[in-house]
């Protein structure tokens, strides 16, 4: 210890600390001025963080909503989807009604099958318009992607694996098989 260090202590049964020299002012200067700036940092960071963090709720908000009124779009969509269809099946329902009331009345037969051909024929054409294709299977080789075998039979006419004869027609909806058509295939 230095001398004026033990003196004070003798007198005031304490240490004291000199007055800082202008050495020591300008380090504490300093000391306060990089304080002052890394709160001014800290106050800005925090204040940032505060915006970042209030968009990030703003953000995560605007997307729950959006995703909550794309779920109803496309409920509403599925509950509506046949309605064109439905629309266009409509005159095809009433040309049976009218099918149905004229047959009680109507003795000729013919003009009764007439009537039933010309609805089959319309029916066809809306479903057509939609995508709906038949598929064609006699002659053609046995394809498990689009028939179903219900037997196997012996033929002179037809080539073992090919369809000989259908029991139910298959269709296609936009090439996608919707139904397998139940055939007769050759030995």
């Amino acid at each position: 210890m230095t001398d004026d260090v033990q003196t004070d202590i003798k007198k005031n049964g304490r240490k004291s600390r000199k007055k800082p020299g202008p050495a020591e002012k300008t380090e504490e200067s300093v000391f306060l001025k990089k304080a002052t700036e890394l709160q001014e940092q800290v106050q800005q960071l925090q204040e940032e963080r505060d915006r970042l963090k209030d968009q990030l709720l703003r953000t995560a908000a605007e997307f729950e909503n959006f995703k909550r009124r794309s779920e109803k779009e496309f409920v509403n969509h599925l509950s509506w989807a046949n309605e064109k269809l439905i629309i266009e099946l409509l005159p095809v329902l009433d040309d049976l009604e009218r099918s149905l009331s004229h047959a009680k009345e109507e003795t000729s037969l013919q003009t009764i099958l007439d009537g039933q051909q010309l609805i089959y024929k319309n029916l066809l054409s809306v479903l057509t318009k939609k995508g709906l294709t038949v598929m064609e299977t006699r002659g053609a080789e046995f394809d498990p992607e689009q028939h179903q075998a219900l037997m196997q039979v012996d033929s002179a006419d037809f080539a073992s694996g090919t369809v000989t004869g259908e029991h139910l027609k298959g269709y296609k909806l936009n090439d996608k098989v919707i139904r397998h058509a139940q055939v007769l295939v050759a030995k």
